[in-house]
């Protein structure tokens, strides 16, 4: 087959006719194959099996298109497997048909064959495994090709699943251990994220974001491995909090490619246990400081917080961890993340506009895991607003000239504030910071808190029992009771809209409560002070 520079210049139509000229072969030498198979003639099997493989060397197709391809591959060379695995029928020892196939003429055919040989030879256990596995991982390295050696690692990792020396399996013992079945996926995640991550340079610069997001659609050959490593009998909790994890993360740091560290720490989050990353807490949010400032860690942070949440919040998982300070490791690592993301871009080297959004619902989200932990720990939520107001006056400081929020931050705020009102009501509005970051909303935005603070009492079984509540209350609420500096004009005013308020102000009276009536009159007092003009 004639080969182009590259698949970026075909077409949709030329694309499809590729494929079918490539499937058309692979179908024809399948024939001969299971042909020569049915024969017993394992010679013109393996030649046939040569040339089929042979048409995976292509570089015209799509990577989607190449995946559809190398899956009537796959499923045509379980016939060959089958027929390795049949000693009878080739009267060959396993060991010289693992050589044999190394004589292939092309690399890619010869490592293709060499993979399925050696499940065979696995299997048959006239070899230890752990030296058959480590073998074919060192010669695999020979396709260096990304897409290539992509999809060549993705299939040795298929055909060996099941026939690694993890605990407890037939090939444990002489075969090897669980350190050599950690080695082999470990070392087969690694070179397959290496050459993942050099797609992206395959081709002119004018076809990047293309590639990239064909790139994106591969992720799922790299994330295999790390669903083989969950699957380990011998990954227990100890093996990967001291062996497995602190490779990975290496790993995962070492290699500068956002999509990647990207991808894989949400996958870490999604594949290994819950009480796992309760375990490793500290070294996995350490990593997280050391990602690529463009790595999105809101998706990756969320994400781990609501699985830890209701994985702690429930019978199983409550008594689990002890020892371990949640929310002081979440508070040290998230303030430097965020730190990290208020800093200028490294590619200018000059401030640019940042969207404050992201960081902001990352902090909502943990004050949502921190009053899922901890409803009683009331300075928590005022440590995590405190942190929210010095995250925003760096920003204001660094990328605005103004200090009001609008638009899906001002939302987060909104969010950030209500959420600990709903289970501490009114002793929210003691806490040093609430105010404070309350000031960074725009005068509509405070009105809408303050609206939903007043449903929050009215609707709630507090009582107004004194006048320092009413102080608190009412100085939250000011917009409301008061012109303020970003009050719009007479004309921007919606009449309607501003009886509504004062009527639900005016509800307040009626949740007035205290046995002495000098402190009932005190509070009312107190109320009419904030509606006193001079």
């Amino acid at each position: 087959m004639a080969q182009p520079t590259s698949f970026t210049s075909q077409g949709v139509d030329d694309q499809e006719r590729l494929l079918d000229e490539a499937s058309a072969v692979v179908k024809e030498q399948a024939y001969y194959m299971k042909r020569a198979i049915d024969n017993d003639q394992l010679r013109e099997a393996m030649k046939h099996a040569s040339n089929l493989i042979c048409e995976l060397r292509t570089s015209l197709l799509s990577p989607k298109n190449y995946y559809e391809l190398y899956m009537q591959v796959f499923q045509e060379m379980q016939h060959l497997s089958n027929f390795f695995g049949d000693k009878s029928r080739h009267n060959r020892k396993m060991v010289e048909l693992y050589e044999t196939v190394q004589h292939a003429g092309n690399i890619l055919p010869r490592m293709y064959l060499l993979a399925t040989v050696g499940a065979s030879y696995i299997k048959s256990q006239e070899a230890p495994a752990k030296e058959i596995l480590k073998d074919m991982n060192e010669l695999t390295k020979g396709v260096q090709h990304p897409l290539r050696g992509l999809f060549l690692r993705y299939y040795l990792s298929q055909m060996v699943k099941d026939k690694l020396p993890d605990t407890g399996t037939e090939y444990e013992g002489e075969g090897g251990n669980i350190d050599d079945a950690f080695e082999f996926i470990f070392t087969n995640l690694c070179e397959s994220n290496r050459l993942w991550v050099r797609m992206q340079n395959q081709g002119p610069i004018k076809d990047k974001s293309k590639r990239e997001k064909e790139r994106h659609d591969l992720r799922v050959l790299v994330g295999a491995n790390l669903v083989r490593l969950s699957q380990l009998d011998g990954m227990t909790i100890e093996y990967y909090a001291d062996n497995a994890l602190p490779k990975i993360l290496e790993h995962v740091t070492s290699v500068k490619d956002t999509m990647s560290q990207q991808y894989i720490f949400e996958s870490m989050i999604q594949v290994f246990p819950d009480d796992f990353h309760i375990r490793t807490l500290e070294p996995i949010l350490a990593a997280y400081t050391k990602a690529n400032p463009s790595v999105d860690m809101k998706p990756i942070m969320v994400t781990l917080m609501n699985r830890l949440a209701s994985y702690l919040t429930n019978t199983e998982g409550s008594g689990t961890v002890t020892n371990v300070d949640i929310f002081s490791l979440f508070r040290t690592h998230l303030q430097q993340i965020l730190e990290r993301a208020l800093e200028p871009a490294p590619s200018t080297g000059v401030d640019q506009q940042l969207d404050i959004s992201a960081p902001l619902e990352v902090q909502a989200a943990f004050m949502q895991f921190t009053l899922s932990l901890y409803p009683d720990k009331l300075h928590y939520v005022d440590i995590i607003l405190g942190s929210t107001v010095d995250v925003l006056k760096k920003y204001f400081a660094r990328f605005t000239g103004g200090n009001k929020l609008s638009g899906p931050a001002a939302e987060q705020v909104m969010e950030l504030l209500a959420c600990p009102f709903k289970t501490l009501s009114l002793s929210v509005l003691e806490m040093e910071q609430f105010p404070t970051l309350l000031g960074f909303l725009n005068f509509q935005t405070r009105k809408k808190v303050s609206m939903e603070i007043i449903k929050s009492v009215i609707e709630g079984e507090n009582a107004l029992s004194t006048v320092e509540a009413v102080n608190h209350l009412f100085g939250t609420i000011s917009p409301l009771l008061k012109d303020e500096e970003d009050t719009p004009t007479e004309e921007g005013r919606n009449t309607e809209a501003f009886t509504h308020e004062q009527h639900q102000v005016c509800r307040l009276i009626h949740k007035i409560r205290n046995d002495d009536t000098d402190v009932e009159f005190q509070i009312l007092q107190t109320m009419r002070s904030f509606f006193w003009t001079r």
